[in-house]
């Protein structure tokens, strides 16, 4: 896995500890974080502690969540990737963005870059995706990029939608 994805407006690449003020922006959010099971970090030492956890697991899977970054003005403005859920035995695609970020359409084009590099780079096979039924924006998302429902349930003691999405649902689909 290469150490950054670009696209049209952004780059995406591990979070570094430098990164923890600019995170603890939207990790500390409670409206960004209201659908987020663990709800927003209380202290900047929790979001030290979560970045802790996505600099671990980069290094075990060379992948995790990381820090997008708006290329036309160096600011971050969220964070997105991929995470190994053990105990529901599948990869999840992440996506989080500031509140000044939402609606200008970026949480699909980073979530399209990640669906792409996971199956053309990581040769994942498939994808899971969960979202709480009340938040229509990343469900809208997942939607666009082909993923399906496959269930409702309980996800880290959230109430949840389950979605999927294999390899060959995205033969024909462009990354932004």
């Amino acid at each position: 896995m290469r150490d950054s994805i670009e696209t049209a407006r952004l780059t995406l690449r591990p979070f570094q500890p430098s990164d923890l003020e600019a995170a603890f922006g939207w990790f500390g959010d409670s409206v960004v974080m209201r659908f987020t099971p663990t709800g927003p970090d209380k202290t900047i030492e929790e979001t030290q502690a979560r970045l802790r956890l996505f600099m671990a697991h980069q290094k075990e899977h060379g992948f995790s969540k990381w820090i997008i970054v708006n290329r036309s003005s160096g600011v971050a403005i969220g964070d997105s990737g991929l995470l190994v859920l053990q105990d529901y035995r599948w990869i999840d695609l992440g996506f989080r963005l500031a509140q000044p970020y939402w609606g200008n359409g970026f949480a699909t084009e980073v979530a399209s870059a990640w669906v792409h590099a996971a199956f053309d780079e990581l040769r994942i096979t498939r994808l899971g995706a969960f979202a709480h039924p009340e938040n229509r924006a990343s469900i809208r998302v997942l939607e666009k990029l082909g993923f399906n429902i496959e269930r409702r349930g309980i996800v880290f003691a959230m109430d949840s939608i389950v979605f999927s999405l294999e390899t060959s649902k995205t033969a024909n689909r462009s990354c932004e």
